[in-house]
């Protein structure tokens, strides 16, 4: 929690990957409290989630602690749990001294910290895949208590759960584990037993472990298997992933490369001297059993490890089975030392190690996708407040406005509709972005064909956006919306770099206002006449700073009536309606940073109707 609350998630605005399950877990909790659990349910069977053990979770986490930042990762305490409980039972009949030095050092092991910090499918998966590993090598194949082969098969179905894209690299994982089990209690065993019953065995360790997913995944298996195959085995989509490294970067990437970095610190050297030396001290005392169940752990390890490794596609997530099976075996290898030395000794052994792990410098591998600054923190975080406000302040509708962003980075699409949801878990906007393309005409034919009544768009480089797709498009799309007479600039203000983010609405009859109270839009549709019948209309403009702008009415009422127009109480205009009952006013006026007060007066027998009202700030094109 300390990591994510410094350096984290938790430190920056939540991004890209983790996100997406927010999302969609502020929208069930609309859906509960709207129409109940039955349509909640309903849902869950009809609906494919990329990850519905993560969905589910920031769901609960929400109902549980509200929507904020910190309440998913605030759950993934109980994933923490998991996995100390796990290593505490793989230390049980041993002394509280030992138990206490063993999990202090997987305490101190960066991917103890990452399942806090990360709400990501990858870690769960390798989490849950890791633990069913350690309870099934434990389970003899034909004499094992059917709650614990269930409880075991239970863990790897999880695993499936919480990834289902991932399916091919979990079920990998099972089929080793079950492979090593009827080699080693079969095929090696001394007393041979009846294939047909360890078949049989095998049967129900797969049934156990494939239920679950089975029942989610299987009438979605095409929809899953698209999307692997999109990102891992079409070599033209997944292209966007793979990082251009070396054989040797290949290799070292889950070892001493980013992906280790990222689970082991500077501590995979210190672990793997460790787990060497706890084989070899149950060598010493002739202690088979030790000794098999570090090296057949140590064997699914390596597995686990060349997996990934030779998989195109590299993440620093993709690895942790390797990583969470590498921590299980550095307290077993803890405990093989203990036992080797007297008593006294054993323990000054096992403390000694966990005080090195622990005052060891921690790594500086930066949490992926993230501000790398403290700069680039408060310049995402006054980004993503400042649109929100503006997009909010300027929408002439509350429903189904649609927002484009040319790039993504700092902000994006999924990270917007994000803090909006928080603010309003009811908005039901569309966001949108090419930020794959880097034709501009891709984008602004787009923008035209869907008519955006937003568009964010950015001059390269400007330190908030830096997907490397989109950048060749930026400027080109940024100047051609400034020629567009179909859009006009509501907001302007520079990135990091000193290159501007510019927003842009789409014209109509009513632009850049929003009705507070004594108007009614009685055609229904965001540009039909607005009317007014209680005598005072009252509406507002947002700005984001103070700026002049242009404001444009007209309107319509009986002969002879005397409309006026007031601006944050002060006094605009007067205007008696003439013989024809319509009038306009364009005048330049000032608008005040934030919410900006527009009342219209007139007398309360009558009825006026508002025709068009346009608020324009004066910003100008420095493109």
């Amino acid at each position: 929690m300390s990591r994510s609350f410094y350096d984290g998630r938790m430190a920056s605005p939540i991004t890209h990957d983790d996100v997406n399950y927010f999302i969609i877990g502020i929208q069930r909790i609309q859906l509960l409290r709207g129409q109940g659990f039955h349509a909640l349910f309903e849902h869950f069977m009809h609906y494919t989630e990329h990850s519905p053990f993560l969905t589910y979770q920031a769901t609960l986490a929400y109902l549980l602690f509200g929507i904020t930042d910190w309440a998913p990762y605030a759950s993934n305490i109980f994933l923490l749990t998991a996995f100390l409980a796990v290593s505490a039972h793989l230390l049980r009949n041993t002394p509280p001294a030992l138990l206490t030095a063993c999990l202090l050092t997987l305490i101190a092991f960066p991917a103890s910290s990452d399942i806090i910090v990360e709400f990501s499918p990858e870690i769960v998966c390798s989490l849950f895949t890791a633990i069913g590993v350690v309870l099934t090598l434990r389970l003899p194949l034909f004499d094992a208590p059917f709650g614990a082969r269930f409880r075991a098969g239970l863990c790897f179905g999880l695993g499936f759960f919480a990834h289902p894209v991932a399916s091919a690299f979990t079920f990998i994982a099972l089929l080793a584990t079950l492979t090593w089990i009827f080699l080693r209690d079969v095929f090696f065993a001394a007393e041979k037993r009846n294939l047909a019953v360890a078949g049989r065995r095998l049967a129900l360790i797969l049934l156990f472990s494939l239920w679950l997913p089975l029942l989610y995944m299987a009438p979605r298996y095409q929809i899953y298997w698209e999307y692997f195959d999109r990102t891992i085995l079409n070599p033209v989509t997944r292209s966007m992933w793979v990082p251009n490294i070396s054989l040797r970067q290949h290799l070292t990437f889950y070892l001493f490369g980013p992906g280790g970095r990222f689970m082991f610190g500077n501590r995979l050297l210190g672990c793997l001297v460790i787990i060497g030396a706890g084989c070899a001290a149950a060598w010493w005392r002739h202690d088979s059993r030790s000794l098999l169940r570090q090296a057949e752990l140590l064997l699914l390890a390596m597995v686990f490890w060349f997996v990934p490794t030779l998989s195109p596609v590299k993440t620093e997530q993709y690895a942790f089975c390797f990583g969470f099976t590498i921590a299980f075996l550095t307290i077993l290898g803890m405990r093989s030392i203990y036992e080797t030395f007297p008593r006294r000794f054993g323990i000054l052994a096992v403390w000694a190690i966990a005080c090195l792990f622990l005052i060891s410098d921690v790594s500086h591998y930066p949490v992926p996708n993230t501000p790398r600054t403290l700069v680039d923190r408060t310049f995402a975080f006054q980004t993503l407040n400042r649109l929100k406000a503006v997009l909010f302040g300027n929408a002439t509708s509350y429903h189904g406005t649609k927002v484009y962003q040319t790039n993504i980075g700092a902000y994006a699409p999924n990270i917007l509709q994000y803090y909006m949801l928080k603010q309003d878990p009811a908005l039901d906007w569309d966001f949108a972005s090419k930020w794959q393309s880097p034709d501009p005409e891709v984008q602004l034919k787009f923008i035209h064909a869907s008519q955006e009544d937003f568009v964010i768009a950015s001059a390269r480089d400007n330190g908030l956006t830096y997907s490397p797709f989109a950048e060749p498009a930026e400027d080109a799309v940024l100047a051609a919306m400034w020629r567009d007479q179909q859009y006009v600039a509501i907001d302007r203000f520079y990135g990091p770099n000193g290159r501007t983010v510019t927003v842009f609405q789409r014209r109509g009859k009513f632009v850049g206002w929003r009705p507070v109270s004594g108007i009614g839009n009685p055609s229904g549709t965001p540009d039909g006449t607005r009317l007014s019948t209680g005598g005072v209309a009252y509406l507002q403009a947002y700005a984001p700073r103070s700026v002049n702008a242009e404001l444009q009415m007209k309107y319509s009422g009986s002969p002879g009536e005397v409309v006026g127009i007031f601006l944050n109480q002060k006094a605009l205009s007067k205007t008696t309606l003439p013989p024809t009952g319509s009038a306009s006013l364009v005048q330049t006026v000032p608008l005040n940073a934030g919410e900006n007060d527009i009342i219209v007066q007139y007398p309360s027998a009558g009825k006026l109707m508002l025709e068009q009202l346009l608020i324009v700030p004066q910003i100008a094109d420095e493109s």
